[in-house]
């Protein structure tokens, strides 16, 4: 896959070495030549000192021939603007941005631009923390962003039906029921088939997701 990285952070930079250390062509676009330096010395692919969002420079990195782009600088609106660039012009086929404001991230997304929102995610876990969460990982689902966590069922849910639990943790999602033993019980499964009868109890563990656009 031919890539094209906008912004050579920490992030970008880290990106760019994966990638590169998978295979794949990488151009890295930064706006001053110093933050190359954050880069591996096994790094193998190209780097572009200008300003990201400059027709030329973008060309010159290659945009025209590049599978997808990741626009990863730490100014939302640089992020933005080289997407649009890179769909209005380029149409360039997988475009991802990084966008820190939440607001602006929920816009985004109905333009059918994937986005990663770290403040969305930090708040996430630090919650699914706070409230005694374990394992969280975030799954991107289409231009959705969910945050998926294992919890121990909370007492006001213990002897309660599954469908009754469901209620209860909304606006979470239920998605299944892990017992002492480690049997997994999908919670879809017991919700479509009212004859199935399984209750919560104290030993179990419960594993939700929520949307955290």
């Amino acid at each position: 896959m031919n890539v094209l990285i906008i912004g050579c952070g920490k992030v970008g930079s880290r990106l760019a070495d994966i990638l590169c250390q998978f295979g794949h062509d990488v151009s890295i676009i930064a706006l001053k030549r110093e933050s190359f330096d954050l880069l591996s010395d096994d790094f193998s692919g190209f780097t572009i000192q200008g300003v990201p969002i400059d027709l030329d420079i973008l060309r010159q990195a290659g945009i025209e021939g590049c599978d997808a782009i990741a626009a990863v600088t730490e100014d939302d609106n640089t992020n933005i603007m080289v997407c649009q660039i890179a769909r209005e012009i380029f149409n360039v086929p997988k475009i991802i941005a990084r966008i820190f404001d939440p607001l602006r991230e929920d816009i985004f997304s109905r333009f059918d631009i994937q986005s990663v929102c770290p403040t969305n995610i930090t708040v996430s876990s630090v919650y699914a923390m706070l409230t005694n969460r374990t394992q969280t990982r975030h799954i991107t689902v289409g231009n959705e962003v969910m945050s998926v966590s294992t919890m121990k069922a909370p007492h006001e849910v213990w002897g309660k039906t599954v469908a009754e639990a469901a209620r209860y943790l909304q606006p979470e999602s239920l998605i299944a029921i892990v017992d002492e033993t480690g049997e997994i019980t999908m919670a879809v499964d017991i919700l479509l088939n009212p004859s199935t009868q399984r209750t919560i109890s104290s030993s179990d563990k419960l594993l939700v997701s929520t949307d955290i656009r």
